[in-house]
């Protein structure tokens, strides 16, 4: 079993895992007016983390890739503006409530259209280019020769005559 990860799902779950604590971060702000301290942005970052780890992997129709993204993007936008609020001391932001609402409900479901559009949009590029790159041949190479040479064994020097030494001679 292939445990490979597809370029559109990789690219559904870092827009995820980026998507969470900016639209938190922007919603809290356009309620308080202020910026959130730096370790409600890191719980925030956390979420999104935690968001693109359950962000199930898209396999069929875009309404349904939508729909459940949709959930997983507003379970950890509720989670963020939760520990952004008890970050900042304050449970109830009181009459700034509404700025805060209207961001997260345009923000979520535009968050979660565009990041199953863009990862249908990887998929389809790379159907494309995957159908325009010829299949590599499989085909078993043949053996590289294998090249010998004898060992080189230096022959010892004649001592005298000629150096082959024959039947005595008759003279």
């Amino acid at each position: 079993m292939s445990h490979t990860v597809r370029p559109s799902d990789a690219f559904s779950r870092v827009a995820a895992a980026g998507v969470v604590p900016a639209v938190a971060v922007a919603a809290h702000g356009a309620a308080s007016g202020a910026i959130p301290s730096s370790s409600g942005i890191l719980l925030s970052a956390a979420i999104g983390a935690a968001a693109a780890m359950v962000l199930a992997p898209r396999r069929g129709r875009l309404l349904a890739a939508a729909a459940s993204t949709t959930l997983v993007l507003s379970v950890a936008q509720a989670a963020s503006h939760w520990a952004l609020a008890l970050d900042a001391g304050h449970a109830a932001h009181g009459t700034s409530t509404l700025p805060m609402l209207l961001t997260h409900l345009v923000a979520i479901p535009l968050s979660a259209v565009l990041i199953v559009a863009g990862a249908h949009l990887l998929s389809s590029i790379g159907t494309v280019i995957r159908s325009m790159v010829p299949p590599v041949a499989l085909a078993a190479r043949p053996a590289a020769p294998v090249f010998w040479t004898p060992p080189c064994v230096p022959a010892a020097p004649a001592l005298c005559g000629t150096g082959v030494r024959g039947p005595p001679g008759t003279v």
